[in-house]
């Protein structure tokens, strides 16, 4: 008992001094200050045993950390820290609702856009019934990674998932702009066409055939003003040059009633709005 006793005074003295040696080394460090309640994130092993085995309750216990944060007084150093959280908790629970809520409105907003993908392409693919975890992986893609076209892809998977022909609808209609903004006309033209022939019959589907007729003409405005450069030596100023030229028979109707217009560089683009607005 007395050696049992000694043994552990020796390795409390030892544990002391290492404890001590490196408060001493470590006291000039600078550090930034963070919000006590992200201030540790402990491996996920560590975890789920304080969790008492339970990775869900885990994963719960890491939510509750990130609900308490208040992130009006957060600085980076704590967005760091709670990204890593959220991985955690989305790696132990991928299904975990709240997680990605919490992820994809906070995180990439912060300088964590990476974090938040993960979060979410973990929830996504366990949350089969959900479509919202597709919509908002897509999001970040078209407004942080300035990828509409990628943006796009995954709406229209949204959209496929989506049981709500409202839902369905929604998505597939911010998917055609973004595919109009993330890929060539022509090709958006065709992408968009392909969307209106698997709609179903109704108004939906007839705006769909509205736009793709749109970038259609829009795509061909573009190509003759790639010749008309050609062939005069000089950028297209108005639409009825294409006409004047002889190279179009007539300027083409726009569907919407908003037009067709040039810009300074003498490429054409659709009008947003018509032209009494614009005035």
């Amino acid at each position: 008992m007395r050696r049992e006793t000694m043994a552990m005074l020796f390795c409390a003295m030892i544990f002391g001094s290492l404890y001590a040696l490196a408060t001493q080394r470590l006291a000039p460090v600078l550090r930034v200050a963070a919000a006590p309640e992200l201030l540790v994130t402990l491996p996920r092993f560590a975890q789920v045993i304080m969790a008492t085995g339970d990775r869900f309750l885990a994963a719960n216990l890491l939510g509750f950390r990130v609900l308490i944060a208040s992130t009006d007084r957060m600085q980076r150093a704590d967005f760091v820290v709670q990204a890593q959280l959220q991985r955690d908790a989305a790696w132990l629970n991928p299904a975990h609702e709240d997680n990605y809520y919490i992820a994809a409105s906070i995180l990439p907003w912060n300088g964590e856009v990476a974090a938040a993908q993960y979060v979410l392409k973990r929830a996504m693919d366990a949350r089969q019934f959900d479509w919202s975890p597709l919509f908002q992986y897509g999001f970040l893609f078209y407004h942080f990674r300035r990828d509409p076209a990628e943006g796009a892809k995954w709406l229209l998977a949204a959209a496929d998932r989506a049981t709500a022909v409202q839902d369905q609808w929604a998505l597939q209609n911010v998917a055609a702009h973004w595919i109009e903004k993330g890929y060539e006309t022509r090709v958006a033209a065709n992408l968009v066409e392909s969307m209106a022939q698997t709609a179903p019959s109704g108004n939906f589907r007839n705006y769909l055939h509205i736009r793709a007729t749109r970038l259609g003409h829009l795509a061909h405005l573009r190509e003759l003003s790639e010749e008309y450069h050609r062939v005069k030596g000089q950028k297209l100023k108005h639409l009825d040059e294409l006409v004047t030229s002889g190279l179009l028979p007539s300027l083409p109707s726009d569907p919407l009633n908003f037009g067709f217009d040039v810009d300074p560089d003498g490429r054409p683009f659709l009008r947003s709005t018509s032209p009494e607005i614009r005035k």
